[in-house]
């Protein structure tokens, strides 16, 4: 009889976790999904899985003849000096050249936007017209890892991962500003 309550006692903590895990499923799965890293003592592990999206999409994108300018490549060179101290800042900063390109684009394309946000970018230029639903979705995926970086207090990025970003960012301006014309 004793060994049968020790049994009880040694499932009671495991079976009330996995108990409430599933009645709580869909929340935990939330908050996983908002884990961008995670350490435990010894174990470390990167949640990268937005950016391994981004740049599926980005591999999926047939490729413009696009040339990135000088400019650009000055300012991906500041964002990875900023990138050094803080990955979470350059990620924000690195949002700065899609939302340049993209007034710009719609300057050019006589459309005024009084107050603009990520959202209204994205909308803006996917009712233009020039951009694949792909690329729009790039755009979208790039969108929601700023907001990520710019609005979660918990979100961490690693400085490789900031990069990988930056390089997207790069990219997708300087496909934006190829547009403009």
């Amino acid at each position: 009889m004793e060994h049968f309550v020790e049994l009880i006692k040694a499932l009671a903590w495991p079976s009330a976790v996995i108990w409430i895990s599933y009645i709580f499923r869909s929340e935990v799965r939330q908050l996983l999904g908002r884990v961008s890293s995670f350490k435990y003592k010894d174990v470390e592990a990167s949640f990268g899985k937005s950016l391994s999206e981004a740049e599926k999409s980005a591999e999926s994108i047939k490729k413009p003849k696009v040339e990135v300018s000088d400019a650009d490549l000055s300012q991906k060179e500041q964002l990875l000096r900023i990138a050094d101290v803080s990955p979470r800042a350059a990620v924000v900063e690195a949002w700065t050249l899609i939302e340049t390109a993209a007034m710009k684009n719609s300057l050019t394309s006589g459309v005024a936007l009084k107050r603009t946000n990520p959202k209204m970018i994205l909308d803006n230029l996917s009712a233009s017209g020039k951009f694949s639903p792909e690329s729009i979705e790039l755009i979208n995926q790039l969108r929601q890892i700023r907001n990520k970086a710019s609005h979660l207090p918990d979100f961490a990025i690693s400085q490789s991962e900031a990069e990988r970003y930056l390089d997207l960012a790069v990219k997708s301006a300087a496909v934006i500003g190829a547009t403009v014309s």
